[in-house]
């Protein structure tokens, strides 16, 4: 995401990044503070419901599986992108490797979440390693000159378009929602695990930012083949001080952090799809755990969705920049609930200020997405039409 931002809103991508940051403080804490106080499998979902009655919930639940579905294989194929920018590979290289991702998250969830677990901590590690590497090898080669904005009057619109950008990037603050019930100890660990991520995510996005902006990792106006090294920008700044050898070893650890990534997305995506099977508000053909206590149907029915998602973006030809408006645009939409969701059943006087601070910054960035505020509409389109075959069919019954 570095890299395309800066192709879109170039040096003012850095205070994109800035600004989603500030405004992960107030969410993060929010969406824990509701898992702490609220464990339940099915996440915001649950809080919504409880919150504004079960139809407010089936909406949300349909927005956030919705989203996680196409936000997986994005991040599959940017693992893709990357092998494929580094070893010269051809279109569909990328594509059948972000495929095999798929394949790999989707296994692993099927026999529960103590194998994906372990599997996501040490992915973790790596992820932490990798890009502290890309910030300290890119930091000497960073010019002052390339952070500063060229078009001081155009801050405010590139800002935001970079912010509906790279806010799929801190879309998962909501995920431990849906996994507080498998916590030891939810009300002690749910929001010290919260602020730990905030401290890393924060230091490590805004670092990488940087350096890839400040060397010039990405080029504005990209043609097709300049966008696959936009779409890998931190492989090009290893390159620059370590050449192809730098360049191909990025490209490997970027595709382990791919798939803890898309392990992360399959474990809480599926687990709130089951959730919504046993409330009625998806089919039950979902309620179903394997001999592993996974929700194995729910697994791969969200492993179908990403690989379909990868089919028509192949055949069409679509860009990882247009991809992104699509989970972008329902994560904003579930977050507006969430936050609101907040507001109305956390007591005490810090988290409801949190919570009413996530709304309103959240309802502000909301029309930046631009004409993306249609897919939310599409989905909840979906659901009602499901919400009322499924009524119809009760009655005639």
């Amino acid at each position: 995401m570095p890299g395309i931002t800066a192709e879109v809103a170039g040096a003012n991508a850095l205070l994109s990044w800035i600004v989603m940051m500030l405004l992960s403080v107030p969410l993060a804490y929010t969406f824990a503070s509701l898992a702490r106080d609220y464990p339940n499998a099915a996440g915001v979902s649950w809080f919504a419901e409880r919150a504004f009655g079960k139809l407010v919930g089936a909406l949300i639940g349909w927005f956030y599986v919705a989203a996680a579905a196409v936000g997986q294989f994005i991040v599959a194929l940017t693992g893709g992108s990357y092998v494929a920018y580094a070893f010269g590979l051809p279109r569909w290289g990328a594509f059948l490797i972000a495929f095999l991702l798929l394949v790999g998250a989707v296994t692993s969830n099927v026999f529960g979440l103590r194998t994906s677990g372990k599997v996501q901590l040490a992915v973790s590690g790596l992820v932490v390693a990798v890009l502290v590497v890309v910030i300290v090898a890119g930091i000497s080669r960073t010019h002052v000159a390339n952070l500063v904005p060229s078009e001081p009057l155009q801050h405010l619109r590139t800002v935001g378009t970079g912010c509906m950008m790279i806010f799929w990037s801190f879309f998962g603050w909501e995920a431990i929602t849906s996994l507080a019930p498998e916590f030891r100890d939810a009300r002690r660990d749910i929001v010290r695990a919260t602020w730990g991520g905030l401290i890393v995510v924060g230091v490590l996005y805004i670092g990488i930012a940087t350096v890839v902006i400040g060397t010039h990792a990405y080029t504005a106006g990209a043609t097709a083949a300049q966008q696959a090294m936009n779409s890998a920008a931190l492989a090009h700044v290893l390159g620059l001080g370590m050449g192809r050898i730098g360049e191909a070893a990025t490209a490997m650890l970027a595709l382990v952090i791919c798939i803890g990534t898309t392990n992360a997305f399959v474990a809480s995506v599926s687990r709130l799809a089951y959730a919504l099977s046993e409330t009625g508000t998806a089919p039950s053909w979902l309620r179903h755990m394997n001999k592993y206590a996974a929700p194995g149907r729910a697994v791969i029915l969200v492993g179908g969705i990403a690989v379909m998602g990868l089919m028509v973006t192949y055949l069409c030809h679509l860009s990882l920049a247009a991809l992104v408006y699509v989970p972008n645009s329902l994560g904003i939409a579930t977050y507006v609930i969430g936050t609101a969701v907040g507001v109305r059943l956390l007591t005490t006087v810090r988290s409801k200020f949190g919570a009413v601070t996530a709304c309103l910054l959240c309802l502000c960035a909301y029309p930046f997405v631009g004409t993306a505020l249609s897919i939310p509409l599409l989905v909840a389109a979906c659901c009602l039409t499901y919400l009322g075959l499924r009524k119809w069919r009760r009655v005639n019954r």
